[in-house]
């Protein structure tokens, strides 16, 4: 309760909050119920990519991960409204392209939930057909 503020939304795996400690950051808490440690694939994905920038500027940045990895706080993004036009295309290592899994960080799209991303990191652009 010290860490978490609001719930901001849910997923299979993780909830979502405000971070009251740090209003740019949102806490993620996996469920003990289903571990899948996306988590911990989320910010492998974030350190092993970082420094790429074809494939950082699509992601939202991780900060911190629980040694445990049930909690997380990555960067809090604002979400896309439904009159905000969308891509075509992104890169093909992000595959769960749905507009919630989305948002807007210093004026660019970026993923926020890119644990089920494809491993290879490939950033070339393939068409899309978001979902929501």
């Amino acid at each position: 309760s010290l860490l978490c503020g609001r719930l901001l939304g849910e997923g299979i795996h993780r909830s979502v909050y405000e971070c009251r400690i740090r209003p740019d950051l949102v806490v993620k808490v996996e469920s003990d119920e289903l571990r899948y440690f996306a988590n911990v694939h989320e910010h492998k994905f974030w350190a092993d990519n970082q420094h790429r920038d074809s494939v950082a500027r699509w992601l939202a940045p991780c900060e911190y991960l629980s040694p445990d990895g049930r909690v997380s706080l990555q960067k809090r993004v604002d979400p896309i409204t439904p009159s905000q036009e969308l891509p075509d295309a992104l890169p093909a290592f992000l595959t769960d392209v749905k507009r919630s899994n989305f948002g807007w960080l210093d004026g660019r799209l970026v993923c926020v939930d890119y644990a089920m991303a494809a491993q290879s990191a490939i950033a070339r652009l393939r068409r899309v057909c978001w979902e929501d």
